[in-house]
């Protein structure tokens, strides 16, 4: 579960950059202290629904966009290998069988080829 926090978190904190909006700023519309918006966004905090929604409004954001992870950057190191795999069963989650085969038929030969080096 303290992945589904951090990932919220980094969520949070990534669409509050793309709105061009300091923390301060989503802490004050979100009725929140600066400090602790920014444990949230770092996962330190395992918030409450009514905080979240309280975050959600602040960011004149959609609920479900919260929880949309495809975007986030990986290649910060900010993820463990855990965190990693739950990214990656949240992309495929809601792909047909096709395209899970696909993608995992592409992921062998990745390994594959570099099994091979």
């Amino acid at each position: 579960m303290d992945s589904l926090v951090k990932l919220v978190g980094m969520r949070i904190k990534e669409i509050r950059k793309s709105k061009k909006m300091t923390q301060d700023e989503l802490a004050e519309k979100s009725g929140l202290q600066t400090s602790y918006l920014a444990g949230v966004e770092r996962g330190d905090r395992n918030i409450t629904l009514q905080t979240l929604e309280k975050i959600i409004v602040g960011l004149n954001e959609v609920p479900a966009n919260i929880f949309s992870f495809e975007s986030l950057d990986i290649n910060e190191g900010h993820f463990e290998k855990k965190e990693l795999i739950t990214l990656l069963l949240n992309l495929i989650q809601n792909k047909n069988e096709t395209e899970i085969r696909l993608i995992l038929n592409i992921a062998t030969d990745v390994f594959n080829t570099y099994k091979g080096n």
